[in-house]
């Protein structure tokens, strides 16, 4: 007997599941057999999303239950189940490996963070999901199948946001292990951060901007680097702020990672602890993607209408993402900046203000978060996405019964 649970609600609670149950398989032959049985399913992970992507109104199948495994090849690591960064990274690590990037929560699972595009921050670094190599996918009659880079449908399936089915495991990419320095600071004016975004994010290996778009005073860069301290805010007339941070309205004490000394990669590219509660907890979050090459217009786009939003507000965070050829990444084809927001956990507030938002950025051919909140019209996602048409013929034969499908993916895809 095939045990299960309810499905609860997201992390921060702000969406709760419409589906019925989660399905607990306790291994792949209950998986498959749930799998080739069930008329409409979706995959649970770790429930960091703020829409419904990972929702419909028949199950859900968490694959928490299952083993799980992680193992080198060679200069890949091939990684089983429910496994989140925090569990991956210390593997890795003690083989004298490393991932390219981490996002700022290590609390995400490897399999969830890469079919949504997820990131961390840098102008030469992919998302999470430009490390992957290959996936094993188990399709609606519960056989798996391996799709790696010489595949048809890999640009699709890397981000393939569960419309190809049930990922039991990824293959990534990894390098030597290497050592970054992080320090934050405040005092920089935002006629810097927003006149001069090139020399800004690209002055180390990743860099993340807080402002609350008001007064200066709460504006934060937050710089990593593998080459030292970094410095080179100072120069913008940075200071560095202390054990005490704020995170525009978010205080955090003992949440993040160690500034001002050198660690390990998985030690400090996390802005938050793995063993800690990540950000506010509280809260919705949203985030758009622009063209790096329209960062100054379009930062001055949204600050114009700051004050219509601003009662919503915890923080905005702004990030860059490097291109890559994956067709649904917000950063396919382009460089990017990542217009990043923590509201409060107020969801009719949130969802009335998006709409300015995005009108503001829709010169830039905005793109969304596939797992965070967004208004945007299908027709408008759909018009940003080159290849989405070819996204949706490979869904579809990947999963001819529509088992995988959701009202998530048919307003905002058409699949």
């Amino acid at each position: 007997m095939i045990q299960t649970r309810e499905a609860g609600a997201t992390w921060s609670g702000n969406h709760r599941y419409r589906a019925t149950e989660v399905l607990l398989p306790s291994d792949f032959d209950e998986l498959a057999e749930v799998v080739a049985s069930a008329e409409a399913l979706r995959v649970q992970a770790t429930r960091h999303t703020f829409n419904d992507v990972a929702d419909c109104d028949a199950s859900l199948v968490s694959l928490e239950r299952l083993p799980t495994r992680i193992e080198m090849i060679d200069d890949r690591v091939r990684v089983e189940g429910l496994v989140t960064f925090a569990q991956l990274a210390p593997v890795i690590e003690a083989e004298g490996r490393a991932l390219h990037n981490l996002g700022s929560l290590p609390h995400i699972s490897a399999a969830g963070a890469t079919a949504t595009g997820t990131h961390g921050s840098g102008v030469r670094n992919g998302n999470l999901s430009s490390a992957v190599r290959a996936l094993e996918v188990m399709d609606a009659d519960g056989h798996t199948q391996r799709i790696d880079q010489t595949h048809e449908w890999f640009p699709a399936a890397a981000v393939g946001i569960g419309a190809f089915g049930v990922v039991t495991a990824v293959e990534l990419q990894t390098e030597p292990t290497y050592e970054v320095t992080q320090q934050a600071y405040t005092g920089v004016s935002w006629s810097e951060i927003a006149g001069d975004p090139e020399r800004v994010f690209g002055g180390s290996r990743s860099v993340s901007v807080f402002t609350t778009w008001g007064d200066p005073a709460h504006d934060l860069i937050w710089a990593k680097s593998d080459d030292g301290v970094p410095a080179w805010v100072e120069e913008l007339g940075g200071q560095p702020v202390g054990d005490d941070i704020h995170l525009g309205r978010i205080r955090t004490v003992d949440n993040t990672t160690p500034r001002a000394t050198p660690g390990p990669w998985h030690t400090r590219l996390p802005h938050f602890r793995a063993d800690a509660l990540p950000s506010d907890g509280d809260e919705i979050q949203s985030e758009y993607f622009v063209p790096f090459a329209s960062a100054r217009e379009a930062l001055a786009a949204v600050r114009a209408i700051a004050p219509a939003f601003d009662a919503h507000l915890l923080v905005t965070e702004l990030r860059t993402v490097a291109a890559d050829e994956l067709w649904l990444s917000p950063a396919y084809q382009r460089d990017v900046l990542a217009i990043h927001f923590t509201w409060r956990n107020d969801s009719a507030g949130v969802l009335g203000v998006l709409p300015a938002i995005e009108a503001a950025l829709a010169p830039f051919e905005v793109r969304p978060h596939w797992g965070k909140a967004f208004t945007m019209p299908g027709a408008d996602v759909r018009a940003t996405l080159e290849r989405v048409d070819e996204f949706v013929g490979a869904a579809r034969a990947a999963d001819p019964r529509g088992v995988f499908r959701n009202d998530f993916l048919r307003r905002t895809l058409g699949l």
